[in-house]
């Protein structure tokens, strides 16, 4: 599966492939070919099926590495890097009501920097169910897009599509003090699959 949000770029890219082809000029034929096969890769969403899960459990968001798990003053941070091969679509962690989703704009650092968890422009999102799960969707250098497919208000279910964000990007969990994780930074994780640790 495609996400309907990357016909934007897959469109354009598809139609010179096919008039370069058509006029035999090969150089930029193959060049808009790479490029057509490159956005179907990036934007790839494909099925998953949730795992079941205990009481509690809590799924990674996203694709990708987690880079840190550092304390803050609201309790731990758990960092994720998306990077520009990674599926990069999110997902729920968690059931209940999206109670925020708020575009906070912000500058553009590298995502595997420090600064990009306060600095940078993201979306935050919280949902409240029996537990309560806070994490933020971070733009990168080349993400400078966050497209939520949710609103604030709607019910989701533990690994339900949140969203995309657009060429690389990071994610970053709240974890409260009465949860127990199962991942360590380096640890690759997948959205909707892995399962991050459980709330005790």
């Amino acid at each position: 599966m495609i996400a309907k949000d990357g016909l934007i770029f897959i469109i354009p890219a598809f139609f010179f492939t096919a008039l370069f082809w058509y006029f035999r000029l090969y150089i930029p034929f193959a060049f808009f070919l790479l490029l057509t096969i490159a956005f179907l890769f990036f934007f790839r969403n494909p099925p998953r099926k949730i795992p079941e899960l205990k009481p509690g459990e809590v799924l990674s968001p996203a694709d990708g590495k987690v880079i840190e798990i550092v304390n803050t003053e609201h309790g731990k941070r758990l960092s994720i890097f998306l990077a520009l091969y990674n599926v990069h679509v999110f997902r729920a962690p968690i059931g209940g009501k999206l109670n925020t989703v708020k575009l906070i704009k912000g500058k553009f650092h590298p995502a595997y920097k420090l600064e990009a968890s306060t600095e940078n422009e993201r979306v935050k999102m919280v949902i409240e169910g029996e537990n309560r799960m806070e994490f933020d969707v971070i733009a990168g250098v080349a993400a400078r897009r966050i497209k939520p497919w949710k609103k604030e208000g709607d019910k989701v279910k533990a690994g339900e599509l949140l969203g995309i964000v657009m060429f690389g990007s990071r994610t970053d969990i709240y974890i409260p003090e009465n949860f127990e994780l199962y991942v360590k930074a380096g640890d690759k994780v997948k959205g909707g699959l892995s399962k991050i640790g459980r709330f005790k």
